[in-house]
């Protein structure tokens, strides 16, 4: 190994360690512009994006949280969006952008210890993020009680309207 690729493993090791979540993505095919336009689309939601040499992502996962990502045969150009907010909102991003460019394709999605691969990894993108599952959560809890009052309230006007024709 040359001697500078250790320090480039360590510097990749601490942006792995400091996100929440990363997600690696194939980009080979997209011209400069169009991987510009990725990166500002993520920059603007706090996501930083890098390429980096696979095998350098390997040697950099052992011994981590993340280190069955060194099982995955990573193949081609891999860019990692290095991410510190909710995985699913990193994942809509380049989801949307891949739409337009059939170039990019989802690699391996990493977040709350687990590694999500190819189909599964673009998945991501359908999830909620917390927020959005706290709202669920709170509107199904608040169902309930609601269609509850709803069939008391209609059952009191039905007895009170058979009591009004029957004191008639």
């Amino acid at each position: 190994m040359r001697p500078e690729k250790p320090t480039i493993v360590k510097q990749i090791q601490s942006q792995l360690d400091a996100s929440s979540h990363f997600i690696m993505i194939s980009y080979m095919g997209l011209t400069v512009k169009k991987q510009e336009e990725l990166k500002s689309q993520l920059r603007a939601k706090g996501v930083k994006l890098q390429v980096h040499k696979n095998q350098l992502l390997h040697k950099a996962s052992a011994g981590k949280p993340y280190a069955k990502l060194a099982d995955i045969a990573l193949t081609g150009g891999t860019a990692v969006a290095f991410g510190k907010g909710e995985a699913p909102e990193t994942a809509k991003v380049i989801k949307a952008f891949a739409k337009d460019n059939d170039k990019v394709k989802f690699k391996v999605a990493y977040f709350e210890d687990q590694i999500f691969e190819g189909k599964a990894a673009e998945g991501v993108a359908d999830m909620l993020t917390k927020d959005g599952a706290r709202a669920h959560l709170l509107r199904t809890l608040l169902e309930a009680p609601a269609s509850l009052v709803r069939v008391l309230h209609a059952h009191a006007e039905k007895n009170s309207s058979n009591n009004a024709v029957i004191g008639d």
